[in-house]
């Protein structure tokens, strides 16, 4: 009588498994930060087309209305604003209601332009409480995470947790910092400085022709909220995209760039945040600024 021949059944050890998954958990620690850095890649992608589109936006205003934009004031029932989020995007958080830069969504002009027709305002109840922002989904960063406008506000800290977009309507803020000492308040200065004959800022006009004689390319125009923020105290911040002192900029001749932004200094490789025949007009102000932007100016001196 023949004997069939026994057949095992063939498995893997549990030694071969552990080997196995640690196989595995090594190839995900090693694939998932370079997913996370192409996902991270799409939204850079993303931001420069808002701001290409912005800056399109910008270029139409400024040939509509003689090489003027709306960003330096905003007179209203509330007083007279001087912000660098009133240009456009949608109405502030309710948060900002009653203070004089509580813009809200059919007075910021440049929204006509970036949408391609007039937006109506927000959607409110009898009480006037509003129920809905109208969006401006351009202005919206992707990789927007906190407001950093929360540290002048007198809510601080409740603001961290809202993007600017949800603070303040937009995610790109115009560079308002070779402009911040002028004296806003003085008669004469708001006059000579601020109003054209359409309520807009006739300052910006002068600041501009100075640009764009030679500027063009790096006068940063727009730049993302924690590049704003870190001007104001000469710091560095990680931007949006989670790279320290890298941010997505906007330059008047239409084109965007991501970009490596040490703002401690008022100027780097291809970008310049002053310019510096205005700064002149600053007296000792206009010095420090001056002083400050040497290393990428040659032409200056002691």
């Amino acid at each position: 009588m023949k004997r069939e021949p026994i057949r095992t059944r063939k498995a893997f050890t549990l030694i071969e498994l552990l080997v196995v998954v640690a196989i595995i958990a090594m190839l995900i620690s090693i694939l998932l930060p370079a997913l996370g850095e192409a996902r991270e890649q799409a939204k850079v992608a993303v931001c420069l087309a808002n701001q290409d589109q912005l800056l399109t936006a910008a270029t139409m205003y400024l040939m509509d209305w003689n090489d003027n934009l709306p960003f330096a004031a905003f007179d209203s029932a509330r007083g007279t604003s001087v912000c660098s989020w009133q240009y456009g995007g949608k109405t502030n958080h309710p948060d900002w209601e009653g203070q004089s830069s509580y813009i809200e969504v059919q007075d910021r002009p440049l929204n006509s332009y970036i949408m391609g027709t007039d937006l109506g305002p927000d959607l409110r109840d009898e009480s006037g409480e509003i129920l809905e922002r109208t969006e401006v989904p351009v202005l919206r960063c992707p990789s927007d995470r906190y407001s950093n406008q929360w540290r002048f506000g007198t809510t601080t800290g409740q603001r961290r947790g809202r993007s600017s977009y949800e603070d303040v309507g937009t995610s790109y803020h115009y560079n308002m910092h070779a402009l911040q000492d002028l004296d806003w308040a003085s008669p004469e200065s708001m006059d000579d400085w601020l109003w054209n004959r359409n309520g807009w800022a006739k300052l910006n006009h002068r600041l501009l022709k100075s640009v764009f004689r030679k500027q063009v390319s790096t006068f940063v125009m727009f730049m993302e909220d924690p590049m704003d923020w870190s001007f104001n105290d000469n710091t560095q911040e990680i931007g949006n995209h989670r790279k320290f002192s890298k941010h997505t900029v906007g330059f008047p001749d239409a084109h965007a760039a991501y970009i490596h932004a040490d703002t401690r200094g008022w100027c780097g490789p291809g970008w310049e945040a002053i310019n510096i025949d205005w700064i002149w007009n600053f007296g000792d102000m206009g010095m420090w600024y001056a002083d400050s932007y040497k290393d990428c100016d040659p032409v200056i001196e002691d």
